[in-house]
């Protein structure tokens, strides 16, 4: 092959959502420069729905992610003074999750950029091409999902 002849090959759509992901990781961390943290922003939104009663083993489950990654989410959050965890009453091996009032004044922020670069994302597309692609992301996920339980499945039963 001559080191000028074009190759035409149709990128992987997880190669796609990944430089999409990125691009848009990027922008918010710009808008988000000024706070003194540069990651688990969604985290810190799904920790504030909770109102001081979601536990990190909940939030692993929203999250799709394992305990100990949550672990070093939450630990990260603390460090930074954004999430308090609170011993349970009830459990004493269960941890609640609560916001700081540095963190409520900075939540709006957050939201706003988030919403800002998604709608800079999608601003040629009509809300049916937004609902769409949504549901389209949901259908891929369940097919990837389900093909990965099917073939760690089949690894158990060979």
């Amino acid at each position: 092959m001559k080191i000028n002849q074009k190759i035409s090959i149709e990128q992987p759509v997880g190669r796609i959502l990944s430089y999409a992901g990125k691009a848009f990781l990027t922008l918010l961390n710009a808008r988000l420069d000024k706070l003194d943290i540069e990651r688990n922003f969604y985290a810190l939104l799904l920790i504030e729905t909770g109102e001081g009663k979601i536990t990190q083993q909940y939030l692993a489950d929203l999250l799709k992610t394992d305990k100990t990654s949550v672990v070093r989410i939450v630990d990260y959050l603390s460090d930074n003074g954004y999430v308090k965890r609170i011993k349970s009453p009830v459990d004493r091996r269960k941890y609640s999750l609560t916001l700081t009032p540095k963190s409520k004044r900075e939540i709006p922020i957050i939201r706003n950029a988030i919403y800002e670069i998604t709608e800079m994302a999608f601003k040629s597309l009509k809300k049916s091409q937004v609902k769409e692609f949504y549901n389209t992301l949901k259908i891929i996920n369940n097919n990837l999902t389900w093909q990965n339980q099917m073939e760690e499945s089949s690894f158990v039963n060979r």
